[in-house]
């Protein structure tokens, strides 16, 4: 994948790529299928960063990360390859549209969705700290609505609690308007950063712009510095939640689990403002004297300000303008924040400068397309190669049923052990990703999984003898047919047998993964179907025109016809020996006629 591709590669390791479906300052995300065919989301670092020592740091840890955070509102990784040239992330694909693009083209979420949303975002917050780990980035972007539940996602610059800062001094990596002001100035970073970002998202969602409102880059983080939150636009019922989170003092906000027993308690029946005292409790909810406004008496009510020291100059008014914001210095402009691991394209940002129009508009949002017609779409071409091969080998066998069926006993336990050997790796990566010793496992398991694709051999193989056999008895008795074509139409049902009868699971799937691994494209599974088709056709032909070769064994009714002449002659010397002996011990031997 180059630099300027933009074009979707069609396959990544054992993926094959659909589509691009969102790209950030990192990578590129792609909506791929699995060998199984699952959906999932495959996000690709784009050359020049995987380039960076420190970028692929990052992404090794994003992938930490999010192993070690366990809950239903946070993607969970898939599979991860890191050391190749294509460093790329797995996670499931959700099929659904950030908050984000929700808010921008329905407007502001209703009282009990909201409510909904801001509970789920905060059981993931506890899962996520209590994984000890802090994301960094909360933001509506970064948060997928799937159902109506709400699926934190992006871990591209989560930070473990106990780790190594990998940003330069003085620089800061997320979006200025959900960024916690700690983060801002530089200062320790703590998981009270998160609280304050999730308080941002949930703003936005509730109110349909940021909470720091829009403008230069300086001046909304200005704003965030100052704790000059536009609580007046939030509903009066969501108030004293977003003003407990939004402190500018990281220790005088709620932790993870507070502020979900505080989501829990919102009710949008409630019509005051109520600001819990900073010391209460749990379980304790104070109000403070001169706090509470009715829904009439609401409007002299000020964002919160840190004002100046006594010390400093008191300038007018009319001249107070915010400081300038120095950023870092090896960034002219904000940094460009990661797109989500899984979804679709992000719309253009919530707000946009005074100075700058936005260069496109909003697209209609169109749902995916139903997960089993994707799997079918790109599956059929891997399933119809399999039977067509299928059909060559019964036909082959039929031409030659020793010599073929021996052959083909000897695929099936080759798939078989191939599947023990792969199939356990895709599921070992399925949980803890790719690993350097995944060849070494494989070469250690390979001979188990000999031993036991042969144990199961032995029990499959006289089950697909007497599935055969059944066939040649219909066939010769039901049928009319000879003895030595019906047994040979019986060797065909055989061959098939060992791949389509009850315990013929293993071979099938290595025979799919393996075509589905050679087949990279929809334009080759095509020439290989079309091909697979012409070799089975001619098979067909010959296996109905030619007569059965039996080499190196003998056919069938001829084995038959001298096995019932030798039992006939075995069994008529027998009598006539007991009648011999019988007449010689009576003394009437003279009348024997073999004497």
């Amino acid at each position: 994948m180059s630099t300027g591709n933009t074009q979707t590669p069609e396959r990544l390791g054992p993926y094959r790529l659909i589509r691009k479906i969102g790209e950030g300052g990192m990578g590129v995300v792609h909506l791929g299928i699995d060998g199984d065919g699952r959906e999932v989301a495959v996000k690709v670092l784009h050359p020049h960063v995987a380039a960076d020592l420190k970028a692929r740091d990052r992404l090794t840890r994003e992938v930490e990360t999010m192993r070690r955070v366990r809950s239903p509102h946070v993607a969970e990784v898939v599979d991860a390859e890191l050391v190749g040239g294509q460093p790329y992330v797995v996670t499931r694909f959700a099929p659904g549209r950030t908050l984000e693009a929700t808010v921008l083209e329905e407007g502001a979420l209703p009282a009990r969705e909201l409510i909904r949303m801001t509970q789920g975002l905060c059981q993931a917050l506890v899962a996520i700290h209590a994984a000890e780990v802090i994301h960094r980035d909360f933001k509506p972007s970064n948060v997928m609505l799937v159902d109506g539940e709400p699926l934190v996602i992006d871990f591209g610059i989560a930070h473990l609690v106990n780790a190594t800062r990998l940003t330069q001094t003085g620089m800061f990596v997320g979006t200025p308007g959900y960024l916690a002001p700690e983060i801002i100035r530089d200062s320790e970073i703590t998981q009270a950063a998160d609280v304050h970002s999730l308080a941002s998202t949930v703003f936005f969602a509730a109110v349909g712009a940021p909470p720091f409102g829009t403008g230069t880059f300086e001046a909304v983080c200005f704003n965030i510095m100052e704790g000059r939150a536009q609580l007046d636009k939030a509903p009066v019922w969501l108030r004293g939640w977003l003003l407990r989170a939004l402190q500018v003092d990281p220790a005088a906000r709620p932790n993870a689990q507070e502020l979900l027993r505080m989501a829990r308690a919102l009710d949008p029946s409630v019509t005051t403002f109520n600001q819990p005292a900073p010391d209460d409790g749990p379980g304790r909810t104070k109000r403070l004297p001169n706090r509470t406004r009715t829904m009439d008496a609401y409007s002299d009510l000020l964002p919160p300000v840190q004002y100046e020291r006594p010390s400093r100059e008191v300038k007018p008014a009319r001249q107070e303008r915010p400081p300038p914001y120095i950023p870092a210095p090896m960034s002219a402009r904000p940094p460009v924040a990661d797109q989500r691991v899984a979804g679709y394209p992000a719309p253009r940002p919530a707000y946009a400068p005074p100075t700058q129009q936005p260069q496109q508009q909003v697209r209609p949002y169109t749902p995916p397309p139903a997960p089993a017609s994707e799997r079918k779409r790109y599956l059929a071409g891997a399933q119809f190669v399999s039977l067509l091969l299928l059909v060559s080998l019964v036909a082959l066998t039929v031409m030659l049923p020793v010599m073929v069926g021996a052959a083909a006993i000897a695929l099936a336990v080759v798939f078989r052990v191939g599947e023990y050997l792969f199939g356990d790796m895709v599921k070992r990566r399925q949980v803890r990703g790719s690993s350097a010793a995944d060849p070494l496992l494989v070469l250690v398991g390979t001979p188990w999984a000999l031993i036991k694709a042969s144990l199961v051999s032995l029990v499959h193989v006289p089950l697909a003898i007497a599935f055969g056999a059944c066939v040649w008895g219909v066939l010769r008795w039901g049928g009319g047919l000879s003895v030595n074509d019906a047994a040979a139409y019986a060797a065909g049902a055989f061959a098939a047998g060992l791949f389509v009868l009850p315990g013929g699971g293993a071979p099938r799937q290595a025979v799919t993964r393996t075509l589905t691994g050679v087949l990279r494209t929809p334009g080759a599974a095509l020439a290989a179907a079309m091909v697979a088709g012409t070799i089975a056709l001619f098979a067909v032909m010959f296996a109905l025109g030619t007569e059965t070769v039996w080499d190196p064994w003998r056919a069938p009714e001829t084995v038959i016809n001298e096995l019932t002449a030798s039992a006939r002659n075995s069994v008529t010397g027998l009598i006539a020996g007991l009648v011999n002996d019988l007449l010689k011990d009576l003394n009437l031997g003279f009348l024997s006629p073999w004497s």
